[in-house]
C-alpha cells in the first residue's frame, strides 16, 4: 500500500514541527527572563523620604541643598537640588521625597544632609533660624544599610522640631540645632489610637526610658493619632493635652511591618 506522505514530505512536517517547538521554547523563555531581575544588574534605587515629630510653631520651613550617600568611604551625590520644606505638614505618617538615585549594589555605611537656610513662623512673623556649622557642613546620620540589585531602599528621616528649635534668650532669636534619626522604612512599625475627648489639642508620645523616641498630633477632626516608623521594641505610650488631662500606659509592643492598635482613650 503506499503511504499517504512521503518521505520528503514527511521530512519538512519534521522540520516544521521542531523549528516551532524550538521557537515556543526561547519566547517561553524571554517572558521568564522579563519577569526576574536582570542577571547582569548591578545597581538598586535608594528614596530618601522626609518627616517630622510636631512642635509648638506654625511653620518650620527647612532648606536641604545636598544629599549623600557614604559607599567604601566616598561620598556619592544623591541630589543636589535645594528643596524647602514646611516640616510641620509631615507628621503622622506623613513623608516627603528628599531624594531618589539608582546606586551601586553594596554596603553603605551613613547619609549626609546639608542645611543652609531655615526659619521658623510664630503668630504670622517669620524668625530666621541660625544654621550650625555642622548643619551647614553636612549632617551625617545612620545606620548603615544596603543596597541591592533591582531593589528599592526606602529610609525615612525623622527631624525632631520640638527639640530642634531653641529660643536665644528674650530677644525671640531662635536656633537650629537639628535632631534627627534615619529609620530604615521596611524595619518599623507603627502605634494607632483615638482619643475620646480630643478638644484640647492633645500629642501623643512614644517613650522608651527617659527618651521620647516619638510624637504625633492628635487629629482635631476625629481623635484618631499615629506614631509611625517606630523601631521594634517595647514603648510607653502618653498623651497630654493644653488642660492637664493625660492618659499613660506601658509595654506597647512595636512590631515590624505591623501596626499596634490601641483603641480608644479617655484623658482624664
Amino acid at each position: 500500500m503506499k503511504p499517504l506522505i512521503g518521505g520528503k514530505e514527511m521530512r519538512l512536517i519534521t522540520l516544521f514541527l521542531i523549528g516551532t517547538l524550538s521557537l515556543a521554547f526561547v519566547l517561553g523563555c524571554g517572558d521568564d527572563n522579563d519577569k526576574s531581575t536582570s542577571p547582569g544588574e548591578t545597581t538598586g534605587t535608594l528614596k530618601l523620604l522626609l518627616t517630622d515629630s510636631p512642635g509648638i510653631f506654625q511653620e518650620v520651613n527647612i532648606t536641604f541643598s545636598e544629599i549623600s550617600a557614604n559607599y567604601e568611604n566616598e561620598w556619592i551625590t544623591v541630589s543636589t537640588t535645594p528643596q524647602t520644606f514646611d516640616l510641620l505638614k509631615l507628621s503622622s505618617g506623613i513623608t516627603a521625597l528628599l531624594g531618589e538615585k539608582k546606586l551601586e549594589a553594596g554596603h553603605y555605611s551613613q547619609i549626609r544632609l546639608i542645611i543652609t537656610g531655615a526659619e521658623v513662623i510664630i503668630s504670622d512673623n517669620s524668625y530666621p533660624l541660625a544654621v550650625p556649622s555642622g548643619a551647614s557642613s553636612g549632617l551625617k546620620l545612620g545606620p548603615a544599610f544596603d543596597i541591592e540589585p533591582g531593589i528599592d531602599t526606602e529610609l525615612v528621616v525623622d527631624f525632631d522640631v520640638a527639640r530642634s528649635i531653641h529660643e536665644k534668650g528674650k530677644k525671640q532669636e531662635y536656633t537650629l540645632n537639628p535632631r534627627l534619626r534615619l529609620i530604615p522604612k521596611a524595619q518599623s512599625g507603627a502605634i494607632k489610637g483615638r482619643v475620646t475627648n480630643y478638644q484640647a489639642s492633645p500629642v501623643a508620645y512614644a517613650i522608651a526610658g527617659s527618651d521620647t523616641v516619638n510624637s504625633a498630633f492628635v487629629s482635631e477632626t476625629n481623635g484618631d493619632f499615629l506614631l509611625s516608623f517606630m523601631p521594634a521594641g517595647s514603648f510607653t505610650v502618653a498623651v497630654a493635652d493644653t488642660l492637664g488631662n493625660g492618659f499613660s500606659t506601658p509595654d506597647v509592643a512595636v512590631t515590624i511591618g505591623k501596626t499596634t492598635e490601641l483603641g480608644e482613650i479617655t484623658l482624664k
